[in-house]
């Protein structure tokens, strides 16, 4: 039994376009289409696979773009555990300009919950047995879902012994943590908008990250600083986990690879930084591919190793 459930509130059919020049009023030709099944806590389900792990991937789905995401996960042979809503799935879409390397991205904000609908996969969560061990609920909250439903969950969670990681941003961001959160991921950017903190600092990032430990909100606190690598904020204080240099191809996926990263390096009995190392360097390995792939086990690893030889426990921040 996998000992990862993920939670994705607002899947999406991804769909990979490419063009040469994207340009105005004009027919643009692109090449074949790439789909794929996408959302946080989908994503994160996806590398978790490439990194030789498992997990359960709960989400809701509904019309024919539900289905296809559906097909989508059981050709990858990712575990489902589906709740169907009336309206339709959202389809994002992926522009990527080949003369320039470009991408651009449009997102929609998805199907309107009702409250049973949020109330069913709360429900699911609680009907899943064996427990996992973490519960990573990760992307935006659609429309219709409150936004504490990512409190609610940690109080949920806090019931069944579940540890949980959530990644998220705005309002909900803002919303999240208490009693049963274990472990909050946000970047820079979002951690320091929900402190309403212009001041973009290493010593104010810790100070924000720190907070969020201090009040109760997480016991874990990672932020994601791009090629910054990491800060961790725990009761111990903070310190940073340092990226390694790698050659540039896409950022997109990059975030959802470091929290599957993380999961997985937890759920098989890591150290917290060995398991933010590990998810920096699954992050650093998705930086290596190409437009919509994720992380690579081969890659990560090899990172993995070269920043254990580099860590030094004692580089804090505050």
């Amino acid at each position: 039994m996998p000992s990862i459930l993920t939670l994705t509130m607002n899947p999406a059919l991804d769909v990979f376009l490419e063009t040469p020049r994207l340009k105005p009023n004009g027919k643009l030709r692109c090449a074949k289409p790439v789909y794929l099944a996408g959302g946080g806590g989908i994503n994160v389900s996806r590398a978790i696979r490439r990194l030789r792990g498992n997990s359960i991937a709960l989400f809701p789905a509904g019309g024919a773009v539900g289905n296809r995401l559906i097909e989508l996960l059981a050709r990858e042979t990712i575990a489902m555990n589906v709740v169907r809503i009336a309206e339709e799935t959202r389809e994002n879409v992926n522009v990527i300009e080949s003369e320039t390397s470009l991408e651009y991205r449009f997102i929609v904000p998805g199907p309107q919950l009702g409250i049973e609908e949020w109330r069913q996969l709360l429900a699911a969560v609680r009907a899943v047995m064996p427990r996992p061990d973490y519960l990573v609920a990760s992307g935006t909250l659609p429309p219709g879902a409150p936004v504490d439903f990512y409190a609610r969950l940690g109080a949920l969670c806090n019931d069944l012994g579940i540890r949980l990681i959530v990644d998220t941003s705005g309002e909900a961001l803002r919303h999240t943590g208490g009693k049963g959160t274990f472990l909050m991921k946000p970047n820079v950017g979002e951690l320091m908008a929900a402190a309403g903190d212009g001041e973009v600092s290493d010593a104010a990032i810790a100070s924000a990250a720190q907070s969020l430990v201090d009040t109760g909100r997480s016991e874990v606190v990672v932020v994601s600083a791009g090629s910054g690598g990491a800060l961790v904020a725990d009761r111990h204080g903070t310190r940073r986990i340092v990226s390694p240099v790698v050659p540039i191809g896409s950022r997109v996926g990059a975030g959802d690879s470091m929290v599957a990263g993380i999961a997985v390096a937890l759920a098989n009995g890591s150290t917290l930084d060995d398991a933010v190392m590990f998810g920096v360097a699954a992050g650093s390995a998705a930086v290596m591919t190409h437009h919509h792939e994720l992380c690579r086990f081969d890659d990560t690893m090899r990172l993995f190793n070269e920043l254990r030889q580099r860590y030094t426990p004692a580089a804090k921040i505050a």
